[in-house]
């Protein structure tokens, strides 16, 4: 969603039919907040509930669940405050939050000072997930590593093309899987506390704003890096 932007978005679209959309705004130096909208598609929210039978009794559905279970992690954390989750339908849900720096959050969730996802600093912004790299993701979400999901990840998908992954789908969740997959986005629009001097793997979208936009099943195969960098004007 929420960790950080990229984080709780991947985390997210773990379910396999999600749209996120993020809003993070840096207002001066490292810090800022973060605005994410969740959309779930009406079928998965189907298979979600059939899927819930075989679980635990548990007074909240497994969305909800992943929602709440996010919120308190991210509550948790020294480099974030304000965190609200709303549900704002069946099938959406609000994540809100403040953060000192995207860096600092990622490198605590994580446990590694040394994480190499995202660096931040004054004046210019980095995102980078390879399959190198994954276990960082697993160390800050360790839903990514439940032996139930792991299996339709990266890491045990490598090489595979997308039309073989998407019939594994088809097999796994059901013949409205593969379109619901293939219109599944993550969407980050990043606003700037100044105009934009250089952008690598995103799009500018006004003087001082970019916005950096991915297919759900590039993250799942990562079959080539997930990117971007930014630079400002201070």
């Amino acid at each position: 969603m929420k960790k950080i932007f990229f984080v709780l978005a991947c985390s997210l679209a773990l379910l396999m039919s999600c749209t996120v959309t993020e809003v993070s705004t840096i207002s001066r130096e490292t810090s800022g907040t973060s605005l994410t909208d969740i959309h779930v598609e009406d079928y998965f929210i189907d298979v979600l509930t059939d899927f819930a039978e075989f679980l635990p009794e548990k007074d909240e559905s497994i969305m909800d669940n992943a929602i709440s279970t996010f919120s308190s992690q991210l509550a948790s954390s020294n480099s974030a405050s304000g965190v609200q989750a709303v549900k704002t339908s069946n099938n959406d849900y609000t994540l809100y939050f403040d953060y000192s720096s995207f860096q600092n959050l990622a490198a605590e969730l994580s446990g590694n000072s040394n994480q190499s996802i995202i660096k931040q600093e004054k004046g210019k912004l980095s995102f980078y997930v390879d399959i190198n790299n994954y276990t960082e993701l697993e160390a800050v979400v360790p839903f990514l590593a439940d032996p139930n999901i792991e299996v339709f990840l990266a890491k045990y998908n490598i090489g595979y093309s997308e039309e073989d992954y998407l019939d594994m789908i088809v097999f796994s969740l059901g013949e409205e899987a593969p379109e619901s997959l293939q219109n599944s986005y993550i969407t980050i629009d990043l606003k700037l506390p100044g105009n934009v001097l250089t952008v690598n793997g995103a799009q500018k979208t006004s003087s001082n704003s970019i916005r950096y936009s991915f297919r759900l099943i590039d993250f799942l195969l990562l079959s080539s890096p997930l990117k971007f960098d930014v630079s400002w004007k201070v």
